[in-house]
C-alpha cells in the first residue's frame, strides 16, 4: 500500500465521518424544533386556561363570593357558640376560668423574667 491509496482512503473516510456529522447535526436540529413546537404548545395552552380563569372570576365575582361564604361561616359559628353556652353555661364559665388562670400565669411568668 502506498503513500496515495492511504491518503485516499483517509480522505474517503473523512468524508464519511463529515456527512454523518451533518446528518447527525440535522436530525438534533430536527428533534430540537419540535420539541420547541411542543413546548410552545404547552405554553399557549396553559396561558389560555390562565386567561379563561381569570375572566371566570373577573364575570363572576368570586372574591364576592368568598365573602360571602366567610360571613355565612363566622354567623354559623356564632349561633352555635351561643347554643354550646346556653346548654352548658356552668361548665363554659369553668372552661373560660381556666383559660384564664392559665393566660394569667403565662402572662405574669414572662413579666417575672423582663424583670430579672
Amino acid at each position: 500500500m502506498d503513500l496515495t491509496d492511504a491518503a485516499t482512503r483517509a480522505g474517503a473516510t473523512l468524508s464519511r465521518a463529515q456527512e454523518q456529522v451533518k446528518d447527525l447535526g440535522l436530525a438534533a436540529g430536527e428533534q430540537l424544533d419540535a420539541a420547541r413546537k411542543g413546548t410552545a404548545e404547552g405554553l399557549e395552552k396553559a396561558a389560555g386556561k390562565l386567561d379563561s380563569t381569570a375572566r371566570y372570576i373577573r364575570s363572576n365575582d368570586v372574591g364576592g363570593m368568598l365573602g360571602n361564604m366567610q360571613h355565612n361561616m363566622q354567623h354559623n359559628l356564632q349561633r352555635n357558640l351561643r347554643q354550646v353556652i346556653g346548654r352548658n353555661p356552668t361548665g363554659f364559665l369553668i372552661l373560660a376560668a381556666g383559660i384564664g388562670f392559665l393566660a394569667g400565669a403565662a402572662f405574669a411568668r414572662n413579666n417575672s423574667r423582663e424583670q430579672a
